[in-house]
């Protein structure tokens, strides 16, 4: 079976939080994926999805497996959630997490314990039967790596490591990614990566890069995606609650 190039926390400028950051599309996205060797994305824009029927065909049509996906917040934390094909739903509690599961949804812990106030941390241990994977991000030096918690607690009960970029720069695609044993269907390969059927390839950041991005984040974060989330984000997710996607 063949091993499947993925990478499944990406963002783009039609993310209703972080447009601002952001200044690629969906369709450049492709397009960029499909030169560096990608053969499954997942665009998991914030609170709500955004990817659309005619975008997944047109990716399907360059050979690319453009999976449906939202990064979705539980409790004012981060949940990554990929639909089988054809269908997407928001989460609103880690019960309708345990639900999604099992109709067959793929729910990642991305970037647990990191250094942000949307990380899971603890949220995580307590209710890790919510969850099929942990993510390994790519955002990370050799000196430091908020990544290091996320693996000891992966390999200690038995979940599986996904590799992300949780791309929000173009530059950053393909520093961190997953290696999928598995078809290139959606359903396919959602049970690759329940099943444990995905290695992560992953390079540190130089310091210098990577303390450069720590310090956008936490700027954006102080001044944007907090105040964002108390003021619109539980509106927003309340509107997409129920949206069918393709």
């Amino acid at each position: 079976m063949p091993e499947l190039k993925a990478d499944l926390h990406i963002h783009t400028c039609e993310d209703v939080v972080d447009y601002h950051l952001i200044r690629y599309s969906t369709e450049d996205v492709i397009a960029r994926a499909r030169q560096e060797g990608f053969q499954v994305l997942a665009v998991t824009n914030h609170l709500r999805p955004t990817v659309t029927a005619e975008q997944v065909a047109r990716a399907r049509d360059q050979g690319l497996l453009l999976l449906v996906g939202v990064e979705a917040q539980i409790r004012a934390r981060h949940v990554l959630v990929i639909g089988p094909e054809g269908r997407l739903i928001l989460p609103k509690t880690f019960d309708d997490l345990r639900a999604m599961r099992r109709d067959g949804y793929l729910v990642i812990a991305p970037h647990p314990f990191y250094p942000s106030p949307f990380a899971l941390r603890g949220l995580l241990k307590k209710h890790l039967d919510a969850f099929d994977a942990v993510e390994y991000c790519h955002f990370y030096s050799r000196v430091l790596n908020s990544n290091r918690r996320a693996v000891a607690l992966a390999r200690a009960q038995g979940l599986p490591l996904v590799g992300n970029s949780d791309m929000h720069s173009a530059w950053q695609l393909g520093k961190t990614y997953s290696l999928i044993e598995s078809e290139p269907k959606a359903e396919a390969v959602i049970a690759a990566v329940k099943a444990g059927r995905v290695r992560v390839v992953s390079q540190p950041l130089a310091l210098p890069v990577y303390l450069q991005v720590l310090f956008g984040k936490v700027v954006s974060d102080v001044f944007w995606n907090i105040p964002y989330y108390f003021l619109f984000g539980r509106k927003r997710k309340r509107e997409g609650e129920h949206l069918s996607v393709v």
